[in-house]
């Protein structure tokens, strides 16, 4: 449908996985965008944002309802979001936004590091493509009902980032949200629950949650002993998951999902940190904050919920005049055109 947003969806559990067909079903139900889909063709989570260097990258389309296009990839999660976007799988890789979910389970904290659903939006965002990491906190959810009120939370905010969700949150003025949100990643964690029972969007820092390994030994498996012979000594682990560090940290991710809020976190895409008093001031991307706190705002005003973590000095720039707004686009009522890729541009 010519005019409407165009979105790629991608994620770490697999195509067929429910999280992903929640998202996909709850789109296409509301029609305010069109999608194509390009997913891992199984289970590859924690795979952070690897990518498949000297291997054949073998992809078949794998119906999924409402999509323009849909193929499983038998790659990384971040390697469905590179050959969507710049290969010649699709027949149009220009996309608005990049939406990579629903995870089972959360991407708090340190688990960001590990995350393939991370690894993923962080591909797009690596390419100016403005990109969210969605999550939900259950572990256990294996039905696509079970993840109906985080893709409701989804949608909310892809609407307010596409500019076609009307809202007195929204300022209007300068860019368009999913301009002023390129060069980082919103990673969303949502708890489990109905949509009644979210408390609202909190703008979160990330915290210091993690889960620290547990190494079981166990036999070997025979076709690897059979490659191994003589004076060899073959051991087998499996790493699963063992203490948790939680944090409850006031303002943190996993705080935030805890006291039943969506957080709503930025991650950026340099890792080092700033020598300088004035590099770190550089790299206080107040303008995004203020299109996070936007979005969060809209979401939550269509939604019927609060938003809370904003900070003060956010609130005041709001209707701040930027310098370059003239340069970078239309206001936040206008669908941002589509960021083109290698092979070809938003129709």
């Amino acid at each position: 449908m010519p005019g409407l947003p165009r979105v790629l969806i991608s994620n770490d559990d697999g195509i067929t996985a429910p999280g992903l067909r929640a998202l996909a079903a709850a789109i296409n139900a509301d029609g305010f965008c069109t999608f194509s889909v390009s997913a891992p063709s199984g289970e590859r989570s924690a795979q952070s944002h690897s990518i498949s260097v000297g291997k054949h990258l073998h992809t078949w389309e794998l119906p999924v309802e409402g999509a323009e296009e849909a193929y499983a990839v038998d790659g990384t999660p971040a390697d469905s979001v590179m050959i969507a976007l710049y290969g010649p799988l699709l027949r149009n890789p220009a996309f608005n936004l990049v939406v990579s979910g629903i995870n089972r389970g959360d991407n708090n904290g340190m688990h960001v590091i590990y995350s393939g659903t991370v690894g993923a939006a962080r591909e797009a965002a690596c390419k100016d493509v403005p990109a969210l990491a969605v999550s939900l906190d259950n572990y256990l959810a294996r039905t696509e009902e079970q993840y109906a009120a985080a893709a409701q939370a989804t949608l909310a905010l892809m609407k307010a980032i596409l500019g076609v969700l009307p809202s007195s949150y929204l300022t209007g003025a300068g860019p368009s949200l999913a301009a002023r949100l390129k060069g980082c990643v919103v990673n969303v964690n949502v708890p489990k629950g109905v949509a009644g029972e979210l408390r609202g969007f909190y703008l979160a820092h990330q915290g210091q949650h993690c889960h620290f390994p547990y190494f079981k030994e166990l036999e070997t498996d025979e076709h690897v002993r059979s490659g191994h012979t003589g004076g060899v000594t073959l051991r087998a682990f499996k790493n699963a998951a063992g203490s948790l560090r939680g944090d409850l940290t006031e303002g943190c991710d996993s705080w935030a999902v805890a006291q039943g809020w969506v957080a709503v976190t930025p991650i950026g895409l340099r890792s080092d940190v700033p020598l300088s008093r004035e590099a770190a001031t550089d790299r206080w991307h107040l303008r995004l904050l203020v299109a996070l706190a936007e979005a969060a705002g809209a979401a939550a005003e269509h939604m019927g919920v609060e938003v809370g973590g904003v900070p003060p000095q956010v609130i005041a720039a709001r209707f701040q005049k930027w310098e370059d707004d003239a340069e970078e686009g239309a206001g936040n009522g206008e669908s941002e055109a589509a960021v083109p890729a290698a092979t070809g541009a938003a129709s």
